[in-house]
């Protein structure tokens, strides 16, 4: 996959947006159609954002313009600054792990706040890897969140 473009044009934004002591670390996964872009930058908060809504923005727009920029592109683009997804969603795993297991020995259900639906995503993904607890989605909307239940 030719992703000089998108390189180029992800570059220039940083640049114009005020991060000029930015590195790329572009890794692409051809079964997944998959191109993750890691931004290392010492302005990580400024880029990263409350709750990363700063960063969905910028994938968003990046995912836009490859569209744009490469005719007939049909990856998706995953963008991380300094590490700040993988990590978060790693804690989110060990989360899921730690109540699970919680929910394994009380065999009582356990009711998690609202997530957004990525979140939701890891957790079921995560828990879906034992055979002593599953998981489930309620709500409707925000109001959307996963119960963890003993399997009987």
């Amino acid at each position: 996959m030719e992703i000089n473009p998108i390189k180029n044009f992800l570059e220039n934004l940083l640049k114009i947006s005020g991060f000029r002591d930015s590195f790329l670390e572009i890794n692409e996964d051809f079964s997944e159609k998959l191109i993750k872009i890691n931004i290392r930058t010492e302005d990580s908060g400024i880029l990263i954002g409350k709750g990363g809504e700063n960063l969905k923005a910028f994938e968003m727009i990046l995912n836009l313009v490859s569209k744009k920029l490469i005719k007939g592109f049909d990856w998706y683009i995953v963008l991380d600054v300094n590490s700040y997804r993988t990590i978060y969603e790693e804690k989110l795993r060990e989360f899921a792990r730690e109540l699970a297991h919680k929910v394994s020995v009380s065999k009582k259900p356990l009711e998690l706040p609202p997530m957004n639906p990525k979140d939701r995503r890891i957790i079921h993904l995560e828990i879906a890897l034992r055979s002593d607890v599953k998981t489930e989605s309620i709500g409707e909307g925000e109001k959307r969140h996963i119960v963890i239940k003993p399997v009987e």
